[in-house]
C-alpha cells in the first residue's frame, strides 16, 4: 500500500490544456489575470502586448494577434519549454496579418546641416541601422567607415558613416519635411532553446539587426507566410544548431542580406522569395540550406 501511494505521489501532474492567448494592442490590457499571475480576482480578455501574453504562456499555447492596423512595437523572445510545443500541437504565434515594427520616426531636431546640401542625423542607435522612407524614393550609398577621398551624395541619397546617417534631401527641402524612419529596436523575433514552434502570417520590419533570428538550439521551427522587410542586417537569420523551415514568405529591403545562415544550422526553403535590390538575397556564413531562394517579382 505504501509503495502504491509513493508511486502515486511521484506521478507528474497533468499538463494544462493549451489555449489561445489573444493580444490586441488597442483595446487589450496587460492586467489580465486569467492564469493567476497577478494579484486580485480572475479577469479574462485580450492582452495589450505580446510580451505579456508570452509571460503567461504554457507549452503548446497559441498567441493570437489582432490586426488593429497599429503595429506592435516590441521585441519578442521565445525561450525554453514554456514557449515550445509538441509534434502535433506546436507553440504558435498567429499574426493574422499584423505588423511587428522596430522603427521610430526620425526626430527633426536631430538633423544637422554639414554642407553641400547634406544633413547628419546625430541620434543613431548602434547596429546595422537603416534610414527608411516608407513610400520609397531613397537610395542607399555604401561607404566604409574610415574611407578617405571625395564623397558626394546626390539628392535623395543616404549613407551611414561613423555610426551616423548622412542624407541629402531634394533641392530646397529639409529632412524634417519627409516622414523618415530609423531602425531602433534590436531584433523583431528571437528564438532560443525552443522546439516545435510555428510563426505564421506576420510582417516584421524596421529592426536594427534581424526581423527573425533563430539563435541556437531552436528545432522544428516553421515560419509560414512571414514578410520580413527593412531590417538592418537580415530579414531572417538562422544560426547555431537550429532547424528551421521557411515557407510561403517574402524578404525585401533588408540591409546586409535578405537571408542569412550561420553555424551548424539547417534551413529548408519552400516558396520563399527575396528581392536583391537593397542587398544580396543570401549571406551564407555556415549552415546547410535546402531549397531554392526565388526572386521577388516586383509590381510595376
Amino acid at each position: 500500500m505504501l509503495a502504491s501511494l509513493a508511486g502515486f505521489a511521484a506521478a507528474p501532474p497533468p499538463q494544462a490544456a493549451a489555449t489561445d492567448l489573444v493580444v490586441d494592442n488597442l483595446t487589450g490590457s496587460d492586467a489580465q489575470n486569467d492564469r493567476g499571475l497577478v494579484a486580485g480576482p480572475a479577469t479574462f480578455g485580450p492582452y495589450r502586448t505580446i510580451a505579456r501574453a508570452l509571460a503567461a504562456a504554457q507549452p503548446g499555447d497559441r498567441i493570437v494577434l489582432t490586426d488593429t492596423g497599429e503595429p506592435y512595437r516590441e521585441c519578442v523572445s521565445l525561450t525554453g519549454r514554456r514557449h515550445s510545443g509538441g509534434p502535433t500541437a506546436p507553440f504558435q504565434i498567429i499574426g493574422n496579418g499584423a505588423t511587428l515594427d522596430g522603427s521610430v520616426y526620425a526626430r527633426p531636431v536631430a538633423w544637422q546641416a554639414v554642407g553641400q546640401g547634406v544633413y547628419e542625423y546625430r541620434a543613431t542607435p548602434p547596429g546595422y541601422g537603416l534610414l527608411i522612407l516608407r513610400d520609397g524614393g531613397l537610395r542607399r550609398i555604401d561607404r566604409r567607415d574610415g574611407a578617405t577621398g571625395p564623397f558626394r551624395l546626390e539628392p535623395m541619397e543616404w549613407t551611414r558613416s561613423g555610426g551616423r546617417f548622412l542624407f541629402r534631401p531634394a533641392v530646397d527641402r529639409a529632412p524634417s519635411q519627409y516622414d523618415l524612419e530609423i531602425t531602433e529596436q534590436a531584433t523583431g523575433l528571437s528564438l532560443y532553446d525552443v522546439e516545435n514552434v510555428e510563426i505564421r502570417d506576420l510582417t516584421i520590419r524596421g529592426f536594427r539587426f534581424d526581423g527573425i533570428h533563430a539563435h541556437d538550439r531552436a528545432s522544428d521551427i516553421r515560419l509560414i507566410g512571414v514578410t520580413c522587410q527593412q531590417n538592418g542586417r537580415s530579414g531572417v537569420s538562422v544560426s547555431g544548431a537550429c532547424r528551421v523551415e521557411l515557407s510561403a514568405s517574402q524578404l525585401t529591403g533588408n540591409g546586409i542580406a535578405q537571408l542569412r545562415t550561420a553555424g551548424q544550422s539547417h534551413l529548408v526553403l519552400r516558396d520563399v522569395r527575396a528581392d536583391a535590390s537593397s542587398a544580396p538575397r543570401l549571406l551564407q556564413e555556415g549552415g546547410q540550406l535546402d531549397g531554392e531562394l526565388l526572386p521577388l517579382e516586383r509590381a510595376e
